[in-house]
């Protein structure tokens, strides 16, 4: 451990005296460089100031004149003409510098001002190494820096290598590095593998990707944490062993699984024999609990691997989640040899294993302690001969208010699919045919570009004000992202984001700043889908007070088919009015309490553009002479 240390700390210091000498050569170029440009512009301004003379051949006039100003940041300068007749030397004895030790810059003089008759050539030398105090000040200033950085790095390692030490003689810290030691294998080796094939990055592999460097964070961030608890020795150990101090939360348990399945089949690529499969069906869909999802990773990962290695090189894993009432049931199954009755009872006791060579026992540990911290329970069930199946029960809690639960389409209501990736639109080609959207008259348009969704939204605003937006949110070979272009396009209210990124915080606080719903992408073909028609509109509309006039014409308006809308409160009536037609029948009683006359509201939805107006009342149609176009009739309902 001391060598390592050692070690890593010249890995450190060659590291700064490398940065330091890049530096140092930076510094050098961009004085050389500013060095010349700003000898190129006082070159420019000595030509242009001189330019008269040099034209008119006035050597004693150049000489008096222009040797201060030049002599005060130049070595010298020459003077060739193309028929080099008047060429000269300032000063006379000038002998070209060598170019390590200076530079020049040439400035061209032309007889015209639209710079097309050429007269000569002014040439400037200069010492190249005027600004290199001032680079060499900056270089210095940068080396005592990184001294100071390699100084304190090498006390914070100094004091990590001593606390390591004081570690290793805590039995509770041998149990957190035998446990980090038993987690970190399986992210590795998905990296491993999905390293090897990064050529081009589908999105697929950036979520194996992905999720592989997350898992190994979360294990650094876990370590962490149980650093800092730092719990007494005690009868608690059972306990400590799960308690990170990761805060328990409400997360969909598909989108957690499925990672860690896709990275376990990454990691067993070596056994062709073993087959891995997360069983997702209808019923898995929008299942949530409270968990902790670094722990609940764990578990899940523990227990694969448990199952494979009692597997050997062949046999199958099923991952299966269901839902019973309130519960939730998680089973992890294999077809293998199977445990014996009398082993199967010590199962998920610390250092209780079964079928793994150097088995710990801490994974079903820890899977059956995490389980039990949420709420839940873990069962082993095994047959010799035919398998065991881990069953793990969770209590089910409501899902986020950015979660879709269901999409449900209008009928006649667009629908916009933003992927890269044409394969996610055939996926939902067949989950809206199988929806029966085009009979419902539902336009789905489909884009794997942002400048094709912005020409079509362009070219239909009423459809895209009214549509259900379906955006992926990395758009490989774009900047934009389906979130930044919602909101650039005034879209977030219908917006879905189906991403594989469900699980980001970044994301997920992103959606609900912007009202933006989510659906997890590996589940986009489990959403339910649902497509409501429109409500029947109601063929007429009675206000009257009393509730057995309600009653006669309820009764006699579905003997005949005629869907009827009632209202006892002239308020609430009168608010639902922009939900029906100017032309649809309208009966009004004349009293309707309260000193409420009918006759004024009919009045008053005359006024509104309502056409078929009838005022039912009990009163003589000569009382409302004075309303001529006010149709009056009976209180019997006019089906009758």
């Amino acid at each position: 451990m001391k060598q390592d240390l050692r070690e890593t700390l010249n890995r450190l210091a060659i590291k700064i005296l490398v940065f330091d000498a890049v530096i140092l050569v930076v510094l050098i170029a961009l004085a050389l460089l500013i060095t010349k440009q700003s000898k190129q512009r006082l070159a420019d301004q000595l030509s242009e100031a001189f330019r008269a003379p040099l034209l008119a051949g006035d050597t004693r006039q150049i000489l008096q004149d222009m040797s201060r100003p030049v002599y005060k940041d130049f070595l010298g300068f020459a003077w060739k003409t193309h028929e080099g007749a008047r060429d000269f030397l300032v000063p006379a004895d000038l002998n070209k510098p060598g170019w390590i030790l200076c530079g020049s810059v040439k400035v061209p003089v032309f007889f015209d001002e639209e710079r097309k008759v050429p007269a000569g050539i002014l040439w400037f030398y200069y010492h190249n190494w005027s600004a290199l105090p001032l680079a060499l000040i900056a270089w210095l200033f940068l080396v005592g820096v990184s001294i100071a950085v390699m100084y304190f790095e090498r006390k914070r390692m100094t004091r990590e290598y001593q606390s390591a030490l004081e570690i290793e003689s805590n039995r509770l810290k041998a149990d957190m590095a035998a446990q980090v030691a038993h987690d970190i294998r399986s992210p590795v080796f998905a990296l491993d593998a999905a390293l090897k094939n990064m050529t081009q990055l589908p999105e697929r592999q950036r979520v194996i990707v992905r999720h592989a460097v997350n898992r190994i964070r979360d294990v650094a961030n876990s370590l962490l944490e149980k650093n800092r608890q730092k719990p007494a020795i005690s009868s608690a150990d059972d306990a400590a062993l799960v308690g990170t101090g990761e805060p328990l939360d409400v997360h969909l348990l598909s989108s957690l699984i499925d990672p860690v399945v896709t990275e376990k089949r990454l990691s067993f690529e070596s056994k062709p024999g073993i087959n891995i499969d997360f069983k997702l069906v209808q019923e898995s869909y929008g299942l949530f609990a409270r968990i902790q999802p670094v722990e609940f990773r764990r578990m899940i990962s523990n227990l694969v691997n448990n199952a494979v290695e009692a597997l050997g090189e062949k046999g199958t894993v099923d991952i299966s989640v269901n839902h019973d009432g309130d519960g939730i049931i998680l089973w992890v199954a294999d077809n293998g040899k199977g445990i014996p009755p009398e082993i199967l009872a010590k199962l998920g006791r610390r250092g209780e294993t079964h079928g793994k060579a150097g088995g710990s026992g801490l994974g079903l540990f820890h899977a059956r302690t995490a389980a039990e911290s949420w709420g839940g329970s873990l069962n082993i069930t095994s047959e010799p001969g035919k398998g065991t199946t881990v069953s793990i029960i969770l209590p089910k809690a409501e899902a986020p208010g950015y979660f879709v639960g269901e999409l449900k389409l209008a009928a006649g209501q667009p629908v916009i699919v933003l992927d890269d990736d044409t394969g996610v639109h055939q996926i939902w080609r067949g989950r809206f045919n199988t929806a029966r959207v085009k009979e419902n008259e539902i336009e789905v348009s489909y884009f794997v570009g942002p400048d094709e969704l912005r020409s079509w939204v362009k070219a239909n605003p009423a459809k895209a004000g009214s549509a259900v937006c379906l955006f992926d949110h990395e758009l490989s070979g774009f900047k934009e992202t389906g979130l930044s272009l919602a909101s650039e396009l005034g879209l977030c209210a219908q917006t879905i984001l189906v991403t594989s990124l469900s699980e980001e915080p970044r994301i997920t606080e992103d959606c609900a700043r912007l009202k933006v719903r989510m659906i997890p992408k590996g589940l986009a073909a489990f959403v339910p889908i649902s497509i409501i028609s429109p409500a029947a509109p109601a063929r007429a509309i009675l206000l009257d007070d009393d509730a057995l006039t309600h009653m006669t014409w309820e009764m006699a308006a579905e003997e005949h088919g005629i869907k009827l809308k009632a209202f006892t409160n002239p308020s609430e009536f009168l608010s639902s009015l922009g939900d029906f037609p100017k032309d649809i029948p309208l009966y009004i009683d004349s009293d309707l309490g309260e000193n409420i006359k009918g006759e004024k509201i009919a009045a008053e939805l005359k006024e509104k553009g309502f056409t078929n107006i009838c005022l039912a009342t009990a009163h003589s149609p000569e009382k409302f002479a004075h309303l001529p176009w006010l149709k009056v009739i009976t209180k019997e309902p006019p089906w009758a």
